[in-house]
């Protein structure tokens, strides 16, 4: 094949990728939720951690997210997803998911939500 034609057909496929990358993000949060609160699917959960942000009411995180998988502590929730990854050193899998703190740093809980991390979730 000729040296511009693979150069054709790697933009080609590099134009393709960013198509779709930009199709996943075009989802709106509403669009987000309603995935999220259905089907737990990874790809709308990231999509709604990018409408958290640190002092958001918690009924505004519970209108998008919808109610909690797990709580392991007051004021703790985890969100899980179809996800999960594979942890080399106790050959295990875990779930891929949202850990929202309500909890300040004096250990009170609030009404607002105080941070959020989106990764492996488990105990």
């Amino acid at each position: 094949m000729p040296d511009h034609s693979r150069w054709l057909l790697r933009l080609l496929c590099l134009v393709m990728l960013l198509l779709a990358a930009c199709a996943c993000h075009a989802q709106g949060p509403q669009e987000a939720s309603s995935s999220y609160k259905a089907k737990k699917d990874y790809a709308s959960l990231a999509v709604l951690v990018t409408h958290l942000r640190k002092g958001m009411a918690r009924t505004e995180v519970e209108a998008l997210l919808g109610e909690a998988d797990y709580s392991p502590i007051e004021g703790q929730e985890y969100y899980s997803s179809d996800r999960s990854e594979f942890v080399p050193k106790t050959d295990t899998k875990q779930t891929v998911g949202l850990v929202v703190e309500y909890r300040n740093e004096q250990g009170k809980v609030t009404k607002q939500l105080q941070q959020f991390e989106l990764g492996r979730i488990g105990e």
